[in-house]
């Protein structure tokens, strides 16, 4: 049986992984000003770049009958190097052609792009991954509690049920909060991401800000996947997020304060 509870933390994480970037965007709108474009730019290249081609590679390099498949999956290590590298080359190269778009455009060549850009990148991953996640449970929850099992079955077939009833029966108070936490720090994280491939995209002279963008963005993703292999508690992935996310704000701020609108 679903509880109310449980219905309850279900719903706060999926307004919450929408408040979120929408907060956000409106905050830094009234307050720099800034043009709404980049926002929803940064959410078309992560669902091109990360939501459609990455998971491409993924099937191809981890699904198939090969050595590579294989080498990844007799190790945990590989695998870690190889999901961490994998999202850090797929949504900064995402970025960077983003922004080489905008500012061949002359669209919104100014810094706050940047940031805009982050909202919508890190906003549109936290409304799939968490919001439509924990919606699609509440769905499947309500079913449940009317004792409609079967409606749910229908919709969504039975494997992709046996997996949200598995999360409905792992979520707790504190599971909630942990990904709700984990949210928010990616997003900081997306937004010192942006800044760091906006200032390679706009000056080639500073290039170098992107292969940091990708190994900064590897290095946080790393730990996901040790926990994939339970080797890692959750706890210490999402805190490990905060701390790349807060030591990559602390410089690109640093960055962005220093450079100088066109």
């Amino acid at each position: 049986m679903v509880t109310t509870a449980t219905l309850v933390w279900l719903a706060i994480g999926a307004v919450f992984s929408f408040a979120l970037p929408i907060g956000l965007l409106i905050w830094w709108r009234k307050t720099r000003k800034a043009k709404l474009a980049p926002f929803f730019v940064g959410a078309l290249i992560w669902f091109v770049f990360a939501g459609t081609l990455e998971p491409l590679l993924h099937s191809a390099a981890l699904l198939g009958d090969h050595a590579l498949a294989r080498a990844i999956a007799g190790s945990p290590y590989l695998y870690m190097l190889y999901g961490g590298l994998a999202a850090g080359i797929f949504e900064e190269t995402g970025r960077y052609v983003a922004f080489r778009w905008l500012i061949g455009k002359r669209r919104n060549p100014e810094r706050d792009t940047a940031v805009t850009y982050g909202i919508g990148h890190g906003g549109i991953e936290a409304m799939l991954t968490l919001g439509a996640t924990y919606a699609t449970m509440i769905v499947v929850a309500l079913f449940l509690r009317r004792g409609d099992q079967s409606a749910a079955l229908a919709m969504m077939g039975a494997e992709t049920m046996s997996t949200y009833l598995a999360a409905l029966g792992q979520l707790t108070p504190g599971t909630a909060l942990l990904a709700m936490f984990e949210r928010a720090g990616a997003m900081i994280l997306h937004i010192a991401l942006s800044i760091f491939v906006f200032l390679a995209a706009r000056d080639r002279t500073q290039w170098t800000w992107f292969p940091f963008a990708i190994a900064l963005h590897a290095i946080a993703d790393m730990p996901a996947a040790l926990y994939q292999r339970g080797m890692l508690p959750l706890a210490a992935v999402e805190i490990w997020t905060w701390v790349v996310a807060l030591y990559a704000l602390r410089s690109a701020r640093k960055q962005y304060l220093e450079a100088m609108d066109p």
